[in-house]
């Protein structure tokens, strides 16, 4: 059976009600509701937060895009990628082009470094890297 565009509003009431006015997929409450659908078939899915349809959405079109092309099934790369990003690489080291809390204030320091006019503007801030450097 398909909706008529004046059943939408309706039907999503229904089942945002039967669904505790909770988003399935984060389990928050919904405060600005879409029906969601299968792009495939059409079936309605559920009710989901704005936010998170265009998620889904959006990942669901990477995985068309990006993964599909390689054969893996979409059920077994979103369970993999869980488990991935679940796992604990805290002994690993740490990628060169990452930039710690500290490292974002030493570039901001530089900056406003670079932008001073005055000798002791840049010598506050020549200081104020030094003793970050010096910190744990």
């Amino acid at each position: 059976m398909k909706l008529k565009q004046s059943e939408i509003k309706p039907f999503r009431e229904k089942l945002l009600k039967a669904q505790g006015g909770q988003d399935p997929i984060t389990g928050l409450q919904i405060t600005d509701a879409v029906l969601d659908h299968d792009h495939a078939s059409g079936a309605i899915r559920c009710v989901l937060q704005r936010e998170v349809n265009a998620f889904e959405g959006k990942v669901w079109n990477a995985y068309k895009r990006f993964i599909r092309p390689l054969g893996a099934s979409h059920e077994d790369v979103m369970i993999a990628l869980i488990e991935y990003w679940s796992k604990d690489y805290s002994a690993n080291p740490t990628h060169p082009k990452h930039r710690t809390e500290k490292d974002k204030v030493i570039r901001e320091y530089r900056r406003r470094i670079n932008k001073a006019k005055r000798p002791q503007t840049k010598e506050k801030y020549r200081s104020l890297i030094r003793e970050l450097r010096q910190s744990a």
